[in-house]
C-alpha cells in the first residue's frame, strides 16, 4: 500500500511491505521539499506496518528536525 503524507512540510510518499521472515517494511521518499531534498529515501523495519511507520516518521523527523 502506498500514501503520501506531510511530515515536517514535506509531502513523503510512504510505502509498506512485507518481509519475509522479518515483518515489516515502511520506505519514505521525500517529494516535496529543497531542490536537494527530492527524492531522499528513508527506511524503517518493524514485526509490524504500524510499529515500522512510527519508526519511518521518527527518523524522518529527526532528520529535518
Amino acid at each position: 500500500m502506498v500514501r503520501a503524507d506531510r511530515i515536517r512540510g514535506r509531502l513523503v510518499e510512504i510505502e509498506f511491505e512485507p518481509v519475509e521472515g522479518f515483518g515489516w517494511v515502511a520506505v519514505g521518499v521525500v517529494k516535496e521539499g529543497l531542490s536537494h531534498e527530492k527524492g531522499m529515501l528513508f527506511e524503517a523495519k518493524a514485526p509490524d506496518p504500524v510499529e515500522a511507520e512510527t519508526k519511518l516518521r521518527a527518523e524522518i523527523e529527526a532528520f529535518f528536525a
